[in-house]
């Protein structure tokens, strides 16, 4: 791949990213990031057992930009408002779920 189709792929692979995980956050509030944090994880188990410039790109700027802490942390600022307590299960449930999600992609790949 030339450099230039790599830096395009890169560009458009992250505002993708970027755009689903705006639009799944705005519809469906905490839980939308939720869960594009845990399905990008899982896509991200699968894709480490491959290689190449496709796969990093997807990857690095395609599943980076869809799964963020900076979408996990506006969502548990204002969970904290109505309670402490939801904002750390909702914190914890994100590592837990993207954690076992990303095993089992691993596993499957």
């Amino acid at each position: 791949m030339t450099a230039f189709v790599v830096v395009v792929g890169f560009s458009v692979a992250a505002a993708a990213g970027t755009l689903v995980r705006w639009r799944v956050s705005t519809a469906l509030g905490p839980g939308g990031t939720l869960m594009v944090n845990v399905a990008g994880a899982f896509v991200l188990g699968l894709l480490a057992a491959t290689s190449g410039a496709a796969a990093t790109i997807i990857g690095t700027a395609g599943l980076g930009a869809l799964t963020t802490v900076s979408g996990i942390l506006p969502e548990s600022a204002r969970l904290s408002r109505a309670s402490p307590a939801l904002a750390l299960g909702y914190v914890s449930l994100t590592i837990t779920g993207a954690t076992i999600a990303a095993y089992v992609g691993l596993a499957l790949a």
